[in-house]
């Protein structure tokens, strides 16, 4: 029950701020901007609401990944429509750029720490590169067929509520979300080896 009880207050408490923070930053380029509206500021502003609401979060040892999801569900809905559509296209653009850097740099350093032979000393006294090697495998087929087991299934109970073929999720589809999710699983690759440490 406890357990229970810490994670709805986790949840609530990080929702809450994400949208207060989602929310304040409409108003805050809506309401205080007094007309001048130039594109730097207003992607500064959007950037920094967001980095402000992370912040916040990790302050008050809430969940700042999702405050930021929130905060960020909240700004697409309200501070979006605030800003001049320069703006817009300019932040679409940096924050996938941003994304894609992010993303990158996971990988790296998944894939560094997967074999680094001081951790895995750590972990065992007989450490040898292969077993380094064997546990990534099986960690990679691991996920390769939890996430199959979700996408295929659910795919096939989706399409039988669909009435027109152009609805329907394709094979292609299907393998494009199980590799998609993939990509995402690269987070619980890097937990599961914090976790060894």
């Amino acid at each position: 029950l406890q357990f229970i009880g810490n994670f709805l207050y986790l949840f609530g408490a990080s929702t809450f701020l994400g949208v207060a923070s989602g929310l304040l930053s409409a108003y805050v380029i809506k309401k205080l901007y007094f007309g001048r509206h130039s594109t730097d500021r207003e992607v500064a502003i959007m950037m920094l609401m967001a980095y402000l609401s992370y912040m916040l979060a990790e302050l008050l040892d809430l969940s700042g990944i999702l405050t930021v999801f929130f905060c960020g569900i909240v700004m697409s809905h309200y501070t979006w429509h605030n800003v001049t559509e320069s703006s817009r296209v300019t932040t679409k653009h940096a924050f996938a750029t941003l994304s894609f850097i992010s993303e990158t740099f996971l990988f790296l350093y998944v894939g560094m720490d997967a074999l680094d032979i001081e951790k895995w000393k750590i972990v065992s006294e007989t450490y040898s590169p292969m077993k380094s090697i064997a546990l990534s495998s099986i960690i990679l087929a691991l996920v390769l067929v939890a996430r199959a087991a979700f996408v295929f299934p659910l795919s096939y109970l989706s399409n039988l509520t669909k009435e027109t073929p152009g609805e329907k999720i394709s094979i292609r589809q299907q393998v494009i979300i199980w590799w998609a999710g993939l990509m995402r699983g690269a987070v619980s690759i890097a937990l599961a080896y914090n976790k060894t440490k």
